[in-house]
């Protein structure tokens, strides 16, 4: 590392990391440093005077910022990633190719014009809520990156291949991957850091002006009614416009052992994913979708959809023909098997019992609140039928669960049907990718010889699968004798 030639192996971050390691600390002392200036009446001496102090802290951090950033370097081999790292305690790490499972590329829009770009590195061996390798590079850096690592996977031997949804199976994707809550926070973060920036009065204004415009559109609602529906509306739609924004533009492309997935406008991004290294591949429908015929498809592989707020989707949308040709094109090593067992009738009451009660409760606490608050009577009754509302759903979907539930094995591949609260998954797994399956029966299966089988597949962490209320008997005939050497496990409740 002390000779020339060594130095000029390796290379260093972009000098933004300089700005990025030590952010966080900045909004802490600007705003002291502004609010003096203001005060201060437009005389620099009498700033400076009152601010030397918070200037020179500024100056310190950044100093650290660019001994760390100086000491920070790596170096793009042939056969793999060396990341040299410390001042005094010096880290060597070296990330060989063939183990990683997936290189993410980020472009934000920002750092344009800057050439500079996000890039994470993942193995199987890494942490489950980080990267093994984060750094902000250069641009040129982080595509000679990308390359090389892929390089491996494409031997020529087979055509290249791609897909690319129309943006009415995005808008699907959207629907089915928007969340009220995702909305809410990003408009309230918006709406307190503005006020932050632009002062309390600015924040007060917005917040009273939303209060009057949810007043004067309650269509007959009590106000406080109106203004939680159009928060979960209003935060929903926000959500539902990012997710458009940030899968604009998805294509994939498989190119012998290489899949490569690009999408996004503002901040595109490119996921390179060695095929081999996938766990599963697994389809998501809701209840609306299910009805209409839509297909999600998503797979599991360490490091695609660890990036903030991205998610491992292979097919946004797609109906059941065309996502049945899509994924036999990009990925046919795991094909999705028939079920070959499913639930007996009699344990239907099993899926329904729990919606059933909690509706009838609901129906008598609303009666009982209206007893004993009549005053409150609009107010009761429309909180709860917000309440009934997901739970009518929730009983749709479990009585939808009852004949989508099931399992099935052929050739290897594994394949389970079940329900996770709203959402039905099918997923597919290469059965030496299972690590263990669990047959758990309460006592009051036992009574009917049903039982829940549980799935784990492998992965930086543990994924769990749970199918309920099979056949105890059915289950662990068709199962034991495939899943080869993964541990199995009788367990009562």
């Amino acid at each position: 590392m002390n000779s020339e030639e060594g130095a000029m192996e390796y290379k260093k971050a972009h000098p933004v990391n300089i700005v990025e390691s030590t952010s966080r600390f900045y909004i802490l002392l600007l705003l002291p440093i502004l609010r003096g200036l203001l005060f201060s009446g437009g005389n620099l001496y009498i700033w400076l005077k009152g601010a030397w102090f918070d200037i020179l802290i500024i100056a310190a951090i950044i100093l650290l910022g660019y001994i760390r950033w100086y000491f920070n370097m790596f170096r793009i081999d042939e056969d793999g990633l060396t990341i040299f790292r410390g001042i005094f305690l010096i880290k060597k790490e070296f990330i060989q190719y063939d183990r990683i499972a997936s290189v993410a590329v980020e472009y934000p829009f920002y750092l344009k014009p800057l050439r500079a770009v996000r890039v994470q590195v993942d193995t199987d061996a890494g942490r489950k809520r980080r990267a093994d390798f984060s750094m902000t590079m250069r641009r040129r850096d982080a595509e000679e990156l990308l390359e090389k690592s892929k390089a491996r996977l494409i031997t020529g031997d087979q055509m290249t291949k791609s897909y690319s949804p129309k943006l009415f199976y995005i808008g699907v994707l959207s629907l089915i991957s928007s969340n009220s809550f995702t909305g809410v926070i990003f408009a309230s973060t918006l709406i307190s850091q503005s006020g932050r920036l632009l002062g309390k009065e600015f924040e007060d204004l917005i917040m009273n002006n939303l209060t009057r415009l949810a007043e004067f559109l309650a269509l007959g609602l009590p106000p406080a009614a109106a203004i939680i529906a159009y928060l979960l509306i209003g935060g929903w739609l926000i959500s539902f416009i990012i997710n458009i924004v940030r899968h604009k533009d998805f294509t994939v492309t498989r190119r012998d052992s290489s899949l490569l997935v690009e999408a996004g406008i503002i901040t595109p991004r490119k996921i390179s994913i060695d095929v081999n290294q996938i766990n599963l591949v697994e389809i998501h429908q809701t209840l609306t979708t299910k009805i209409l015929g839509f297909y999600s498809v998503f797979i599991h592989c360490t490091g695609y959809g660890k990036q903030k707020n991205t998610i491992s989707v292979l097919i946004p949308a797609a109906e059941k023909h065309e996502a049945t040709r899509n994924l036999e094109l990009l990925l046919p090593e795991i094909p999705f098997v028939k079920k070959s067992i499913k639930p007996k009738l009699r344990n239907l009451s099993r899926f329904i019992l729990v919606p059933s009660v909690l509706i009838a409760s609901v129906v008598v606490a609303i009666w009982l609140c209206n007893r004993l608050f009549p005053s409150w009577g609009g107010l009761i009754l429309f909180l709860g039928i917000m309440l009934e509302i997901p739970l009518v759903w929730y009983l749709l979907v479990r009585i939808f669960s009852f004949t989508h539930t099931g399992a099935g094995v052929r050739d290897g591949i594994f394949t389970i049907h079940y329900t996770k609260r709203f959402l039905f998954n099918r997923v597919s797994i290469p059965v030496e990718k299972v690590s263990k399956v669990v047959f758990s029966q309460t006592l009051f299966q036992r009574t009917t010889n049903c039982c829940d089988v549980i799935v784990y597949t492998y992965s930086e962490g543990t994924k769990k699968h749970v199918v309920q209320n099979l056949n105890y008997t059915e289950a662990s005939t068709l199962l034991l004798p495939q899943i080869g050497e993964a541990p199995v496990y009788d367990k009562e409740k």
